[in-house]
């Protein structure tokens, strides 16, 4: 018996430059030249092996994902060198907004420069990225407001700097390997370890749910437990569920107890790299029993079988934090880069301002 199914009975008895191209595939008006590859099944075919290339590339970036969550709102910016696709940018607006603001869509941890795999030396390789960022930001629209968490593969964020960008750094945390699940097991916390056997002993099972109504219906009460109303529609969640059925993967799952009750609730989204815990909830009067604690490693253990890794989507909350700590996941750093647009003098001044500083750092690099 290998190691993977050992683990499984351990506790669980249960340079030339290309414009934009838009959601519909159509060309902006300041596109300059077409991507040189061969025809495409899809508009954004290039685009998409880009996304599974790239260090920083995640499903989020997706074409598929990008259509499910704003359809008709975003664009992806991109640089093209005799054909090849050296970086993308995926870019939402806000909807209905009456200047272009730059949003992350609801649902989506994060999206960001996806840059081509480069095995130049460092040096070379942070000149190529300095370039590509500053080609990328001049395709901004003017007086666009940007908010946007990059993924964590994501280091440089000087050109952001130069350009008068501000930068948070924000948390999530990855179990980064996932092959060896006895490992995983004994890097759990002993709090989390006595839960999971807890819940084992009050009998609660995990199942697979395609239903999403109740689904919905279990996770709103977590948010209503802190008087907050569901920051996501039924028909979003139904939308995603439907695109990642189709193109990658995805499983939701709730915790029963022995009298039917439903406790706790998962939703992930997975492909071959990475499986990401989209949603977490539970029944507030029902938390005592450890049925999260022992769903949230089930969904661990799943993973393990689909993807290499596992991301529990942050958090940067006190309480929620610390519950995450527990299954002994590594924190990783990553960007929220914002910039906040007025139009006004002062703020075009600044524009051509950082402008002329990108203009200089590319001459003094090229000597």
């Amino acid at each position: 018996m290998n190691k993977r199914n050992q683990a499984l009975a351990v506790p669980s008895q249960s340079l030339n430059i290309s414009g934009a191209s838009r959601a519909d595939g159509s060309r902006l008006e300041s596109a300059l030249v077409s991507i040189k590859d061969a025809p495409l099944s899809s508009p954004h075919e290039s685009y998409d092996r880009l996304v599974d290339a790239s260090p920083q590339g995640v499903l989020f970036c997706h074409s598929w994902w990008l259509d499910a969550v704003a359809p008709g709102r975003y664009e992806i910016l991109t640089v093209n060198n005799n054909g090849e696709l050296k970086a993308a940018w995926p870019v939402v607006f806000r909807e209905n907004a009456r200047r272009p603001e730059i949003v992350m869509p609801k649902m989506t941890q994060k999206l960001g420069i996806l840059f081509a795999p480069n095995d130049s030396k460092y040096a070379e390789r942070l000149s190529d990225e300095h370039r590509l960022t500053d080609i990328l930001l001049e395709k901004l629209p003017v007086d666009c407001s940007v908010d946007q968490r990059f993924h964590e593969n994501f280091k440089n964020w000087l050109p952001f700097y130069w350009a008068g960008f501000q930068q948070a750094t924000w948390y999530t945390y990855l179990l980064e390997d996932l092959s060896d699940v006895d490992t995983l097991w004994h890097n759990l916390r002993t709090n989390a370890r006595r839960l999971i056997r807890k819940a084992l002993k009050e009998g609660i099972r995990i199942q697979e749910t395609n239903d999403l109504e109740c689904f919905y219906a279990l996770n709103s009460k977590t948010f209503a437990r802190q008087g907050m109303e569901t920051p996501f529609s039924l028909d979003l969640l139904s939308r995603i569920d439907a695109a990642a059925s189709r193109h990658a993967g995805r499983k939701a799952f709730i915790a029963y107890d022995q009298a039917g009750r439903p406790h706790a609730c998962e939703y992930l989204v997975y492909d071959k790299n990475c499986a990401i815990s989209l949603l977490r909830g539970n029944d507030p009067e029902l938390r005592a029993s450890g049925a999260g604690t022992l769903l949230q490693w089930e969904s661990i253990r799943f993973a393990s079988s689909v993807s290499r890794k596992f991301d529990f989507e942050g958090s940067m909350h006190r309480s929620v934090e610390a519950y995450i700590r527990e299954f002994g996941a590594h924190q990783a750093p990553y960007f929220r880069i914002t910039r906040k647009t007025k139009n006004s003098k002062s703020s075009r001044v600044a524009r051509v301002a950082g402008r002329a500083l990108r203009r200089l750092a590319r001459i003094i690099d090229a000597h």
